[in-house]
């Protein structure tokens, strides 16, 4: 049985994003298992329930209404106690309190900045750029091994991790990478390729969902 990819043009906004996501959980893998007992404390405190956007949202409303309260409250006893700060030493420091916590609820209350491009998302990125300029061919996943073009092949021995994500197919073997889209897929369907694969990688190699 040969399972066929007979390779299209890549959607740049879905590769990117999907391969990013992979390579940052390679790393993770990785790191799990060289620091063990690190990744422990913080799925331990990953695991701490966490509000839904809504929620978070409403929360952010009450930190901001919150801080304004503060703040103007604060300015008001500031402005209010030095004109006497010997005899209003109480309200000055009341006052420099409720400012110093109303800019930190307020704070708070802004929405998140922008997600800033990682390292993954710059690989992503580059390889993009690589695929970009592959010319067409075939991928061919027979019993014995994996034809990646005509004169190349690999055995299933070299594959480190074999991931699944939405879109892709992405095999990281011998400290390289190759992204299959699913839907190049020739023969056969993507629900019998996934079983073929997960029988190869038996004692070989681990395969990693992602969707």
């Amino acid at each position: 049985m040969e399972f066929i990819f007979e390779l299209t043009k890549y959607n740049e906004v879905s590769f990117k994003s999907q391969v990013s996501k992979t390579l940052e959980k390679r790393t993770e893998l990785v790191s799990r298992k060289e620091h063990p007992r690190l990744w422990s404390f913080t799925d331990k405190m990953n695991s701490k329930e966490k509000g839904s956007g809504e929620v978070l949202e409403k929360r952010r409303g009450r930190y901001m209404i919150y801080g304004v309260l503060l703040f103007f409250m604060g300015v008001f006893l500031l402005v209010t106690s030095l004109m006497s700060p010997e005899e209003l030493k109480i309200p000055l420091i009341v006052g420099s309190l409720s400012v110093g916590i109303g800019i930190a609820y307020i704070n708070r209350g802004r929405k998140p900045k922008i997600k800033k491009l990682t390292a993954f998302d710059r690989a992503a990125a580059k390889l993009f750029n690589e695929y970009e300029n592959l010319p067409a061919h075939k991928v061919t996943f027979a019993n014995e091994n994996i034809r990646l073009e005509e004169n190349a092949a690999i055995s299933y021995e070299e594959i480190e991790k074999f991931f699944i994500t939405t879109d892709f197919f992405i095999l990281i073997w011998n400290h390289r990478i190759t992204i299959l889209q699913k839907k190049d897929l020739a023969s056969h369907d993507v629900a019998d390729f996934v079983s073929f694969i997960s029988k190869k990688s038996q004692d070989l190699f681990e395969v990693v969902d992602i969707i």
